[in-house]
């Protein structure tokens, strides 16, 4: 079967609003580390530790985190990034995490503010800064 967009019916179709967006927005959020594992890119030569947190209405957001790279500056920024995340959700060895499991659980406020637009002109939130949980917006750690 072939697919011919111009024949497309949808007048019989009740439009959907979409769905409800299950991102965290743009402010200031406590967040949890429900889950984090070290990825291969594309390249099989790159990683990344990608990390997803989540609020408590479960709202979601994630930072991938450049940790091997060719291109040296990609991974001084994923790194100072990590770094960052870990010292402000006081994981207890922000220098050697040792195991990425050891992130799962951890706490952190979480700074969020559109990013730059993209090649489709769509912009999407993104983590701009972490904080201890309880600390205000001065004591922000950014990167």
């Amino acid at each position: 079967m072939s697919f011919n967009f111009k024949d497309l019916d949808l007048s019989d179709v009740d439009a959907d609003g979409g769905p409800t967006s299950n991102r965290i927005g743009v402010g200031t959020h406590e967040v949890t580390i429900s889950d984090a594992e070290v990825r291969q890119c594309a390249n099989p030569k790159h990683y990344m530790v990608r990390v997803n947190f989540h609020d408590k209405d479960e709202k979601t957001i994630r930072n991938d985190f450049n940790v091997v790279n060719s291109t040296k500056k990609a991974v001084e920024i994923g790194q100072a990034q990590l770094k960052a995340l870990l010292q402000a959700s006081r994981h207890p060895n922000p220098d050697k995490p040792d195991d990425v499991a050891s992130l799962k659980g951890l706490k952190v406020q979480i700074k969020v503010e559109l990013g730059k637009p993209r090649d489709d002109g769509n912009t999407w939130p993104e983590i701009k800064s972490y904080m201890p949980v309880g600390s205000d917006i001065n004591d922000e750690i950014p990167f």
